[in-house]
């Protein structure tokens, strides 16, 4: 190593320990320090786990075995997810940077100007519109990110990121995720003199990051005939060409646009419309809201029979609604399916359908094979969107490839780093493979952020009682149960703690009080099978989750993995059952 090299890679330490995201957690950085100074003095013998154990966190070499206590393992994972973090969302692009790769010790020194030139990270930040409550301002934000992630050449922030992120100053908020550039736009209402209809046009502004210099502002007026889809599916195309145009000289080799979708193209207004308002109800994230956005959706496809997007948004609210409980799941799976197949039927570049399709076959028919192959196809038409990628990772997790799950989770917060339900993905991975402690971390992490994510809370409860922690899960239980009396989910994970606690009777009548009050036999029976699994109660367990698989109920897909239905494993009509769909157990022997 040169004494250059060094010089930089001690640099780059004394920023990160002066950090203040990583400064929190003095142990972590007393971790930092110790192996990057190890490793400049090429002393390989200190960068073993019985070494750094007795010299970082000083355990007693007469009583310490790695094998039992797991300190070093634990705070050097946590130290590569914070600096995976760090240089995620934080601070500008260091000259060298500091990794700890998988599955070793020593840490890596990548001096970035040694790489490959790769993608450069845009953020597209919300549009600003004069309007209070402009649902059109929101869906070209959306939709001009959209666009851009069907390009491989530039890597575009998700929306989640973006809205997390969003400042008044737009430099600050690109610093904040470590973008390259930054894209703002106003939507502009100018009054009409003399009866005359309203001007409108969308001023964007595109930003280099680490200089502040303007790259190009550009100014797209609407025409006075042009409806909202119309205006809104023409500018999100121009925006994508305008802003590739300007970043040229910072992509990986030269682009190319992708085929072009049908989006809004010859959509009547009374249909845009009904479109529109659909997404502004679904974006409420609640029962109602989806309930209203299906309604909005099939209006929309009655005056246009022939809108593929409204055909592709209307399977993606079923599966809500699914989830809200509100349909059952072969309704769900019946109308999503057709909806999807019909999008495709009208324009097969609409990226959204393959991704509803994938869905369906993950969650109602639980073919993975298919689902993947779907997915790929997905992938080609928008290799940066996120969805893609949790959806990739979520059939590796549910096929019990912690590892592939994992990449593709990675790959999907690259691109949506502050996206919750990535990480939450994350713990379930975990989970499923029987990793307890990893699960517990994510998720206590993430409710750290988002206390409000019941079924990140539910996670955790049921991750906590596989451990053995019940005080720690009945608190986390009792929480969800205060905010919400009638959560059917949280009752059944309270029954099975009592039956890992050995009270057989408490569970029992906890499931048959959630059996009385509802309609859970048809809308989840699986976590009916979980509990009677957990009760012992192994052929009523059978005969719940026969009957997810017959209906066409989600939780099903997660039978081969799920650790709460490892005591069917013994059960030849599991295998049986399991055999019906490719699928086999998975469980990990506890």
């Amino acid at each position: 190593m040169s004494e250059q090299s060094g010089t930089l890679i001690r640099g780059e330490l004394a920023r990160l320990l002066d950090s203040d995201f990583l400064r929190r957690s003095p142990s972590h950085l007393r971790l930092l320090r110790y192996l990057v100074e190890r490793s400049l003095a090429n002393d390989q013998g200190a960068l073993r786990e019985m070494s750094i154990g007795i010299e970082v966190f000083h355990r007693n070499p007469s009583t310490y075995d790695p094998k039992n206590d797991p300190i070093v393992r634990v705070n050097v994972s946590r130290l590569r997810e914070r600096l995976v973090k760090h240089y995620a969302m934080f601070d500008s692009p260091p000259q060298v940077r500091i990794e700890l790769p998988k599955g070793r010790y020593a840490p890596e020194f990548v001096e970035l100007g040694a790489r490959m030139l790769a993608a450069p990270r845009f953020l597209v930040l919300p549009f600003v519109s004069e309007a209070r409550d402009d649902a059109l301002a929101t869906l070209l934000f959306e939709s001009t990110i959209g666009e851009l992630q069907s390009v491989l050449q530039v890597l575009v922030l998700g929306s989640h990121s973006a809205r997390a992120v969003a400042d008044d100053e737009p430099l600050d908020s690109a610093r904040r995720v470590n973008a390259q550039a930054v894209l703002s736009a106003r939507w502009v209402r100018l009054a009409g003199m003399a009866g005359e209809p309203e001007a409108q046009h969308v001023h964007t502004m595109l930003l280099s990051a680490p200089y502040g210099h303007m790259m190009a502002s550009k100014r797209y007026a609407r025409a006075g005939d042009e409806s909202d889809v119309a205006f809104i599916d023409r500018v999100s195309r121009q925006i994508r060409e305008d802003c590739l145009h300007a970043l040229a000289d910072l992509l990986p080799g030269e682009y190319s646009l992708p085929p072009q979708r049908k989006g809004f193209a010859n959509v009547p207004k009374e249909a845009a419309n009904a479109f529109v308002q659909a997404r502004r109800a679904g974006a409420l994230g609640t029962a109602d809201g989806h309930v209203q956005a299906r309604a909005l959706l099939e209006s929309a496809i009655a005056a246009a029979p022939d809108f593929a997007m409204a055909h592709a948004s209307l399977a993606a609210t079923m599966g809500n609604l699914s989830m809200y409980e509100q349909v059952t799941p072969e309704e769900a799976r019946r109308v999503g399916s057709a909806a999807s197949r019909r999008a495709l039927e009208i324009d097969p570049l609409e990226p959204s359908a393959y991704l509803n399709l994938a869905g369906d076959k993950i969650f109602y028919e639980y073919d993975f094979a298919a689902a993947r192959m779907l997915l790929m196809t997905a992938r080609k038409l928008a290799p940066r969107q996120p969805g893609v990628h949790m959806l990739f990772g979520t059939v590796a997790a549910y096929s019990g490839e912690l590892q592939e799950a994992l990449a593709h989770l990675d790959a999907a917060q690259e691109v949506d780093p502050l996206f919750p339900a990535i990480r939450a993905n994350r713990g379930v991975a975990y989970y499923f493979a029987g990793q307890f402690d990893d699960a517990n971390r994510v998720f206590l992490d993430l409710l750290t952020e988002y206390p409000q994510r019941t079924a990140t809370r539910l996670s955790l409860a049921n991750s906590l009682t596989l451990c053995g922690a019940f005080e720690a899960a009945r608190g986390e239980l009792n929480a969800v149960i205060e905010h919400d009396p009638s959560d059917a989910s949280a009752r059944h994970a309270l029954a099975v703690l009592a039956a890992r606690e050995g009270d057989k009777r408490q569970a029992r009548k906890i499931v048959n009080s959630v059996r009385a009050s509802g309609e859970i036999e048809k809308t989840n029976p699986s976590s009916l099978a979980a509990v009677y699994a957990q009760l012992g109660e192994l052929e009523e367990a059978m005969k719940w989750l026969t009957l997810a698989a017959d209906s066409h109920e989600g939780g099903f897909a997660e039978a081969q993995v799920d650790p709460l239905l490892e005591p069917l494993v013994k059960v030849s009509a599991f295998h049986h059952l399991l055999k019906r769909f490719g699928l086999q157990p998975k469980q990990v022997p506890r």
